[in-house]
């Protein structure tokens, strides 16, 4: 075990130099040197604590992991739309069937509810064919429930919906009137490779 008397210490450009007696090897302690290390060494680990919080953040209190993103959907009828789940949970659909059952586009929410698992829920509006008292107020509003599985990748969907339809004066978020269609879907998601 080595003690004080075999160190030599010397002061050399205002830091403390600490050298073994002759014949043995030497140790060089820079305490500024030694600040800059640490100080090094403390800014990367707090750079990666910092960026494992924030890709936690992303994938956990936003929404879905992977699921987020655009998918072309077939519906069982044959029926087809662009579906797009949002980071932020909003869930936009346009279908084929617009113009055919004039309705508008769809809009509402999504949320994850399993590791797979998410559900959403759409609004969208029935047009009367001409305008009231110089309006446009629908003629009903139309409610889509659905119910969705993803692949583990992500890139592929499917699921069941239920469509329900209220009278323009009733509240179709907080009621259940009775499921006038129902459907299977099977989606991909849309990407650019």
């Amino acid at each position: 075990m080595l003690t004080k008397e075999d160190f030599l210490d010397k002061e050399v450009n205002n830091n403390l130099v600490r050298f073994l007696r002759p014949g043995q090897s030497y140790i060089y302690r820079n305490k500024e040197g030694i600040m800059k290390s640490w100080l090094v060494i403390l800014t990367f680990v707090l750079s990666i604590l910092n960026s494992t919080i924030a890709s936690s953040r992303d994938t956990e209190s936003s929404q879905g992991g992977c699921f987020p993103g655009s998918y072309l959907v077939v519906e069982g009828s044959g029926t087809q739309s662009l579906w797009t789940l949002s980071r932020d949970g909003a869930f936009h659909v346009t279908s084929s069937a617009e113009r055919a059952f004039g309705f508008s586009h769809i809009q509402g929410v999504w949320t994850k509810t399993g590791a797979r698992d998410a559900k959403a829920r759409g609004l969208d509006f029935n047009f009367n064919p001409t305008p009231v008292n110089g309006g446009a107020p629908p003629s009903q509003i139309a409610r889509l429930d659905i119910v969705m599985k993803f692949a583990q990748s992500c890139n592929e969907m499917e699921g069941t919906f239920e469509l329900r339809a209220f009278n323009a004066d009733d509240d179709p978020l907080n009621s259940n009137a009775s499921v006038i269609a129902s459907d299977i879907f099977f989606g991909r998601r849309v990407s650019i490779d």
